[in-house]
């Protein structure tokens, strides 16, 4: 399947789910036909009664960050900023990763200040969340699996945080946190109708609801679920952009500044392209052109030769799949802080290990 057809499809189903777009009579005909098969298949295979024999007592914990939703919500910088916050206070934290779009399934571990594969060997993000987090990824097919080999490497671990994995039932997990961003539940249909991977009433299993770079009371009603005391806002913020050859920094303010004049071209490969041009948009970053390419995106050697532009902007997760790096690349970087009370009900999960 060409990368084309999946960046069209891709494109369509998007438009499909979050902007109302309504197709041909025959598009939405075979688009409810496959929902309906969907919800069949989840009756026959039992998944409700999965979702319940999943969650358990672990030892040491383990954290799921995941979507109810297809087309990303923002799970893999919550991930970075748990790390942080914990590592921070002297724990000890353990990643685990499908590897989406590595070219082979062995099970693999990245260590911090060793000698790391490329992206194709284990995927972006298990990549990009080991170099920035400095914590051991784990990245096999199978979650459980890459569990095993972080405690059989790392048996003093405090916590294991999966970068996604809510449907990977097979995978023992403490504790069940679901992020959702502006687009909520989108129009609210099950997959490929719609982007929901699993009907909306499983939030009521899960220790917490995050709403990421939206406010409670507009995702409570794009959701039509009343919040509670588990429902979190987040804010995810834009705040430079770092070169990736040489390591200079611009602030976003600084770097306002400097390149309007400048020629900017974005391009990035994640779920939610929109989001990351929104961004740079927001902070003053004008890109002359801006390409959005299917997610997990394989890149050529030459990829960046294509364009013209004195600036190129990507994302982290894009950028550890451009060797060697651009001379014109710059990576926009990201933070994100976790509100006290999310902390403190990680701390209750997790048992009185913070201080």
């Amino acid at each position: 399947m060409s990368q084309s057809f999946v960046s069209r499809l891709e494109q369509f189903l998007l438009r499909v789910w979050y902007d109302g777009y309504k197709p041909a009579i025959w598009h939405r005909a075979w688009l409810s036909a496959l929902e309906w098969i969907y919800r069949v298949v989840r009756v026959v295979y039992g998944h409700r009664r999965k979702v319940l024999n999943s969650k358990a007592p672990t030892t040491p914990p383990v954290l799921v960050i995941g979507n109810l939703i297809a087309g990303g919500a923002g799970k893999t910088p919550l991930v970075m900023a748990v790390c942080k916050a914990l590592t921070d206070k002297g724990l000890k934290v353990g990643i685990v990763s499908r590897g989406y779009g590595r070219h082979h399934n062995e099970v693999m571990l990245l260590v911090p200040n060793e000698p790391l594969p490329d992206a194709k060997q284990v995927g972006d993000e298990p990549l990009y969340l080991c170099i920035h987090t400095h914590c051991p990824v784990a990245v096999a097919a199978k979650r459980a699996m890459a569990v095993n080999t972080l405690i059989e490497t790392h048996p003093d671990l405090d916590l294991i945080v999966s970068d996604d994995g809510l449907q990977h039932h097979a995978l023992k997990r403490q504790i069940e946190w679901v992020v959702f961003d502006s687009r909520g539940q989108g129009n609210g249909r099950l997959l490929p109708a719609g982007p929901l991977r699993e009907p909306i009433d499983r939030l009521g299993f899960v220790d917490a609801v995050i709403a990421s770079n939206t406010s409670i009371d507009e995702l409570s009603l794009n959701l039509g679920q009343k919040p509670t005391e588990r429902w979190h806002r987040v804010g995810v913020k834009l705040t430079g952009f770092r070169h990736a050859l040489t390591g200079q920094w611009l602030d976003t303010e600084q770097a306002s500044v400097q390149w309007p004049s400048t020629s900017v071209a974005a391009f990035t490969g994640i779920a939610n392209p929109a989001k990351f041009f929104h961004s740079l948009s927001g902070n003053g970053i004008h890109a002359k052109q801006t390409i959005a390419l299917p997610d997990h995106h394989d890149y050529a050697d030459d990829f960046c030769k294509q364009f013209s532009e004195e600036v190129l902007i990507t994302t982290g997760k894009d950028a550890v799949k451009l060797n060697p790096p651009n001379t014109r690349l710059w990576v926009a970087e990201i933070n994100l802080e976790l509100p006290p009370k999310l902390i403190d009900s990680l701390e209750d999960c997790i048992g009185p290990t913070i201080d």
